[in-house]
């Protein structure tokens, strides 16, 4: 099972306090703080937990090594198995470092990152109003969830009462204007850049948690949400370079409606079995299997953060029927990448490629011809295998003629798919120029992804 591994960041007086809880809900994974960990893990006594009380009783810092060493014990426990929540670690991208290589030891990594991002300005009312029921944990705040007993003035400790003792508030040492000031320096320059460090490789989301508390909720929620993204493009326009980029950022698997039929064939599912009638007896394989096929297969564990579906809708029916389904679980396509390029540099990029039939690797007569060919008319003769000396080969379809036909379908037919999602609340379109160098290419899919 591939498991969810959430980190949730924000300032002090951010709101985690607030959603978390939910956010636990909606996961059905456990929040982790180092806290709790620690505690926990000293008075169980096991072996990172006598190293650590051992440190906390010299007065030292426990190690980023021991609260590392922490992690990976709690999170082998039965609540863990499905995922699970660290909430304030890490603090410092050496720390981000270290979990990472824990991570890693088991083949698993941070899947998303969401911040409670508030301005400062903001904090300071949010967090210097703060007062707190010690005995309960009971939380007040002057402006915006007063006790009863403060009618107005200076809060203090005699007109700040708790609303069920009566007994006096208290504020935490830290929830002042300059213990605040040091908090949130500390948060910009060591926290902070964490999100930079995950941005190439997790789902980073920045939520705005300086609204109405329904409407933080609202983005909390619809950053847990699986990611539903469809890859688009014309023949050759390198959705097969960047597409292993996009699963590495997504950490989601890229679904082909061939390798899924294949796949469903081979394992004799129900719908791989009537997959495979039609095709026996030479008939297309209809809309309402792809469908099926692609609705069992996204129910597997590595389909928990999301997926990319690649080469598929391919016209505006096909994305009906495909909304159809995600919207039995509540879903719906979240983000839509097209990868742009014009249909004469399309025509220079197929026309020129060759390959080698037995390992797949490809050349271009343009721009990556084989050691062999020096110029001239491209021919078996002279496009020759830089490693086997074994003649090249084109694919059928990969000539002008060819080319012309599969991009006007492509035009006709798949295009207009990005019309019908345009209108859709909560999916993001980008077309990007992918007649560019390739970095710049990748660079424009990245940010399309955030």
């Amino acid at each position: 099972m591939v498991r969810k591994i959430l980190i949730l960041f924000g300032p002090p007086g951010a709101g985690k306090g607030t959603h978390s809880p939910k956010i636990v809900e909606k996961y059905r994974t456990p929040s982790l703080s180092t806290g709790d960990m620690l505690r926990e893990a000293v008075a169980a006594g096991t072996a990172v937990g006598l190293k650590a009380k051992a440190v906390m009783e010299s007065g030292g810092l426990v190690s980023d090594d021991i609260v590392i060493g922490i992690i990976k014990d709690r999170i082998k426990e039965e609540d863990c198995k499905a995922g699970f929540i660290l909430d304030g670690f890490p603090r410092t991208i050496q720390q981000a470092e270290a979990l990472d290589a824990m991570l890693a030891e088991s083949s698993e990594r941070v899947g998303r990152v969401v911040e409670m991002n508030v301005a400062d300005e903001v904090l300071e009312e949010r967090v210097v109003g703060r007062w707190l029921h010690k005995a309960s944990g009971r939380s007040y705040h002057v402006k915006f969830a007063p006790p009863k007993s403060f009618t107005g003035g200076e809060p203090s400790p005699e007109n700040m009462k708790d609303d069920e003792t009566g007994e006096a508030l208290m504020q935490r040492s830290d929830d002042n204007a300059d213990a605040l000031k040091t908090r949130l320096k500390s948060y910009h320059d060591q926290t902070e850049p964490i999100l930079d460090y995950y941005a190439p490789k997790a789902n980073v989301v920045r939520v705005n948690a300086n609204q109405d508390m329904e409407k933080v909720w609202a983005e909390v929620e619809a950053a847990l949400m699986r990611v539903i993204l469809i890859l688009f493009g014309p023949p050759g326009a390198g959705k097969g370079t960047h597409s292993p980029k996009i699963v590495e950022k997504m950490c989601t698997p890229s679904l082909s409606t061939g390798d899924m039929l294949r796949e469903a064939v081979a394992a004799g599912t129900e719908v791989g079995l009537k997959a495979k009638a039609v095709m026996e007896s030479g008939g297309l394989v209809s809309d309402d299997i792809v469908i099926g096929i692609i609705k069992d297969r996204t129910k597997n564990p590595d389909c928990g953060e999301g997926f990319i579906l690649d080469g598929f809708p391919r016209t505006v029916e096909q994305s009906r029927a495909l909304d159809a389904m995600l919207a039995e679980a509540g879903e719906s396509v979240s983000r839509i990448i097209e990868l742009n390029v014009a249909d004469e540099v399309l025509e220079e990029r197929i026309c020129g490629r060759w390959l080698h039939k037995t390992s797949g690797r490809s050349y271009h007569v343009k721009f990556a011809p084989p050691k062999s060919f020096t110029g001239g008319e491209p021919s078996p003769e002279n496009m020759k295998d830089d490693e086997t000396g074994e003649a090249l080969m084109q694919r059928s379809d990969d000539n002008a003629d060819a080319l012309k036909t599969r991009l006007q379908s492509y035009h006709d037919q798949t295009e207009p798919i990005l019309d019908y999602y345009a209108p859709v609340p909560g999916c993001k379109i980008t077309r990007v120029n992918a007649n560019q160098e390739m970095g710049k290419v990748w660079t424009e899919v990245e940010a399309a992804l955030k």
